[in-house]
Parts: structure tokens; C-alpha cells; sequence
């Protein structure tokens, strides 16, 4: 996973879909799914224009938005590894926790009951049909 995310928007998506090697992500989120290109080692999230994430509603509607586009197959992530994103904060809370108590042991992370789910998605259909 690339180590910084750049907001991009919908004018910006057709140039990072053509950088060579680029890969294609749907993220799944509480309310729908988020679009992410991955290339140079940096991630691209698109953005609608007043700044927000672009959420897709289902995996038909990202589907067919990256058809118009051209791309005919992208990774879908069910399931994503909080510890990653928030390492960080952690490390804080640890570092204040000791602080705080002393001699007392930081509490363990609790394992994720699920592993993170992820599957491909090729898009050869050859009807729009085929999305319903």
C-alpha cells in the first residue's frame, strides 16, 4: 500500500489510469465504495469537486464508471487493516499510557476477527446488460 494519499479529481482520473503500471482499487466504506489509483508509489483517491471522497453506492455503479473508462479489471477491498492507518496514533496513546501509569502495561491491540477480504474484478463482460 502506498504510504501518502492525494486527492484527485474526475478531469485528473483518465491521466493517473494511464500511468503504466497503476493499479485500480474500490475501497469498501460504511456507506458505499471509494475509487483509488495507485502508481509511483503514491495513492490517488477521487474527490468530487467540493473536496470530498466520491462514494459510490454499489459495485455495479463503480463498475460501469470504470468501464466508460476504459479499465477492464480493478481490486476490490472488503475489508481494510486499521492497524496501518492509525499506527501512529497508537504509538502516541502507548507513549502517554506509560506516562501516565507508570510501571503499568499498555493495553494489547485486540486481534480483528476477520482477515481483510479482498477479490479482483474483471470487467470482459459484453453487454451493460450484464451489470444488473
Amino acid at each position: 500500500m502506498a504510504g501518502t494519499d492525494f486527492p484527485i479529481t474526475e478531469r485528473q482520473l483518465q491521466f493517473h489510469l494511464e500511468v503504466a503500471g497503476c493499479e485500480v482499487r474500490v475501497l469498501a466504506q460504511a456507506d458505499g465504495y471509494t475509487l483509488q489509483i495507485e502508481h509511483s508509489d503514491l495513492a490517488h483517491t477521487l474527490h468530487t469537486q467540493r473536496g470530498n471522497p466520491r462514494v459510490f453506492k454499489n459495485l455495479n455503479t463503480v463498475a460501469a464508471f470504470l468501464k466508460e473508462r476504459g479499465v477492464k479489471n480493478f481490486l476490490v477491498i472488503l475489508e481494510q487493516n486499521a492497524t496501518a492507518s492509525s499506527s501512529g496514533i497508537e504509538a502516541e496513546f502507548e507513549k502517554s499510557f506509560v506516562e501516565a501509569m507508570g510501571d503499568a502495561e499498555p493495553p494489547q491491540q485486540r486481534p480483528s476477527r476477520r482477515p481483510i477480504d479482498s477479490f479482483s474484478f474483471d470487467s470482459d463482460w459484453e453487454h451493460d446488460d450484464d451489470l444488473v
